[in-house]
């Protein structure tokens, strides 16, 4: 808004040289005043345009409306009349300024509305030149911005008020015997006594103004709660915190808290802290505790009726239970009350509690404790009784968990069974004990049927040995060559004896083994075995351990002429690998696809699929693990070339 300097009491400015300004014409490149109106008539703003002297020569229809002048052409006079009072000189001040310099005009002040109200308003103001550069109108706009400027001077009041609130604080939070401190609404620190910056190790000058995570940022997450809740208008009393002393560095400062909110004019403007030292305090009674909180062993006391009375965190921790969810339990009856097998442990052979009676120390090497949540587990553990002169009115127990004593005890137990696998399977191939057993393998299309070679061991009183039971063990030491040459032998005899195809098994080693390909080739030679009636099966997992050996190995067998089989296909991701670089017959489909077909579709679409892959490559396929006829069918019925399962044969022993 503008003001005629000529009708502002007390301010006379000289009128400007205004022949050229008047006689300027507008350009075809600028506004036309009516264009200029047009613009302002349709903004929600007041808006007004002035001759270059200052006098409004015109005020739009918002501002008629605003400042009640009606649809008449508000006057210089009349607007000012709309300024507060307060704000005139302030409005001349700026309008002889931007006047003189011929510069924007910027001013906040308030205008009079229609009601009488007074509102804040942004008025800005340009003038506009012809293209000689000389000013031949100036155009302006009020924006209402009272809500904003509101808010600003009621900041402003606020911390006017808040400075108050600190002076009054300072006259006594120098000479209290306590830790002071003020935050605003920010958690910025306003005030805080010297005292309390002492004790932190902190300098009062270069902490005020910032946040407490900015100074004490370790302390935040501790005290953040308190400091929201006061906040919102409660009072948190007695709060343990617990800070890392900055000056010495290698001991911890306790405090009591108590946190409220300060309020100013019916707000809260920030929370005031009132702080004390406890550490010494804090320290003695944690010099008793720290030896018995940080051992790894578990400790707990029980009094004369056997009730808890103390338990440490790491007893807590191997017991699952809270300490004070133990506190005044029986502890035989939570956590001795059975042993590692599950029986019952009565109260009365309990040693801990019979030592209330007799005041003997007690030592236990292999007792078992149950957690919380039912399970069981081994311990060791000594108890001795706490005195009262010659009365004995509780009992103090220190325990471990031996679950990792225990497993290294039990492995080393089975280290040893293990290496007594050794010798008899040493003996077992010394003595002529390995058996083998033949499974059949059905045609379930066109084709010649045959069987699969499975390995036996017969032990010293005659009993059969499944593979699973020494097979690891002769792979671990070494022994699955000799084992897998002896059956790759016997296989070759029984070829050449019966004529019927068989299928050998050969471990991950041999296959691996440089000399082996020249064993098979002079096996065959010597026992005049036919090559194609021998099928050697390779695992996945054998091949995986070295594929290139695998693919030499394979391509050797198939250039003796012997076929390959496929083990165990679809377990494993590198199976399509395998068929692209192996010369392979045959796809035995592994049996955890194939004994529940019937009942879980998923299954039977894996076999289809394998079916389909297989004869994409030109390969039989082989179950196994028929159970029942229901499997059988539907194997046919996908086109399956061969199966084998306890449904079509159990295996049975080799005929000499």
């Amino acid at each position: 808004m503008t003001l005629s300097p000529t009708l502002v009491a007390g301010v006379d400015a000289p009128p400007p040289a205004l022949s050229a300004t008047t006689e300027a014409t507008w350009t075809s490149d600028s506004l036309s005043p009516e264009t200029c109106k047009l613009i302002a008539e349709s903004i929600p703003h007041i808006a007004w345009i002035a001759a270059p002297t200052g006098e409004l020569t015109y005020f739009n229809g918002r501002g008629r409306a605003y400042t009640g002048s009606g649809d008449d052409q508000q006057t210089t006079g009349e607007w000012v009349a709309t300024v507060h009072p307060d704000d005139l000189s302030l409005v001349a001040n700026a309008w002889i300024d931007a006047f003189t310099t011929e510069t924007e005009y910027v001013v906040e002040h308030r205008i009079r509305r229609f009601d009488g109200e007074y509102r804040w308003h942004s008025s800005r103001s340009i003038p506009m030149r012809t293209p000689d550069g000389m000013t031949s109108a100036w155009i302006g706009i009020a924006v209402d911005i009272d809500e904003q400027k509101q808010m600003e001077l009621a900041l402003r009041r606020s911390e006017r008020e808040a400075s108050e609130a600190a002076t009054l604080l300072t006259s006594i939070e120098e000479a209290a015997p306590v830790g002071l401190k003020l935050v605003d609404r920010d958690f910025k620190i306003v005030r805080i006594n010297r005292m309390l910056a002492d004790i932190c190790g902190l300098d009062v000058e270069k902490i005020l103004g910032r946040t407490i995570t900015e100074v004490m940022p370790e302390l935040w997450a501790e005290v953040a709660s308190s400091y929201r809740r006061a906040l919102h208008g409660e009072t948190m009393r007695n709060v343990d915190v617990t800070t890392q002393d900055l000056i010495e560095p290698h001991r911890t400062r306790n405090w009591l808290a108590n946190y409220f909110p300060v309020w100013v004019g019916g707000e809260i403007i920030g929370v005031g802290n009132v702080v004390f030292d406890i550490t010494e305090r804090k320290e003695e009674d944690e010099f008793r505790d720290v030896v018995m909180d940080n051992v790894a062993e578990g400790i707990y006391a029980i009094d004369g009726d056997g009730l808890v009375t103390y338990v440490n965190p790491a007893a807590c921790r191997m017991l699952g239970w809270a300490e004070e969810d133990l506190l005044g339990k029986r502890m035989h009856e939570a956590v001795h009350f059975q042993h590692a097998d599950g029986t019952p442990h009565p109260a009365q052979e309990c040693p801990m509690l019979q030592e209330l009676t007799h005041g003997r120390t007690v030592q236990i090497l292999d007792d078992a404790y149950t957690r919380r949540d039912g399970s069981i587990f081994p311990v060791a553990y000594s108890s001795a009784p706490l005195r009262s002169g010659q009365t004995v009115h509780g009992v103090v127990v220190v325990f471990r968990d031996t679950t990792e004593e225990k497993k290294e005890r039990d492995a080393a137990q089975r280290e040893l069974a293990t290496l007594s696998w050794v010798g008899r399977i040493r003996d077992a191939l010394d003595e002529d004990r390995l058996v083998l057993y033949s499974q059949p393998i059905v045609s379930l299309g066109q084709g010649d049927a045959s069987e699969e070679l499975l390995l036996r061991m017969v032990g010293r009183e005659g009993e059969i040995i499944l593979p699973g039971t020494f097979l690891p063990v002769a792979e671990r030491f070494g022994l699955i060559s000799e084992i897998d040459r002896w059956v790759i032998t016997q296989a070759m005899r029984l070829v050449a004896d019966t004529r019927r195809r068989i299928e050998v098994n050969l471990s991950a080693a041999s296959i691996g083994a440089s000399d082996l390909l020249p064993f098979i080739e002079r096996e065959l030679r010597e026992t005049g075995a036919d090559p194609k009636l021998l099928v050697f099966e390779l695992t996945e997992t054998a091949l995986m351990r070295d594929i290139t050996a695998g693919e030499v190995f394979a391509r050797g067998l198939s250039q003796l002429g012997c076929g390959i089989a496929l083990d165990d296909f679809g377990t494993g991701f590198g199976s399509f690998t395998y068929l692209k670089r192996l010369p392979i017959s045959y796809l035995k489909i592994d049996l955890d696809f194939v004994r529940d077909m019937a009942a879980n579709p998923s299954n039977l679409h894996v076999v289809r699929a394998i079916v389909s892959l297989a004869r994409g490559f030109g390969l039989k396929t082989i179950a196994e693990g028929i159970e029942d006829e229901e499997t059988l069918r539907l194997l046919r019925a996908e086109g399956v070339d061969y199966g084998q399962g306890n449904h079509l044969g159990f295996p049975a022993p080799v005929a000499p």
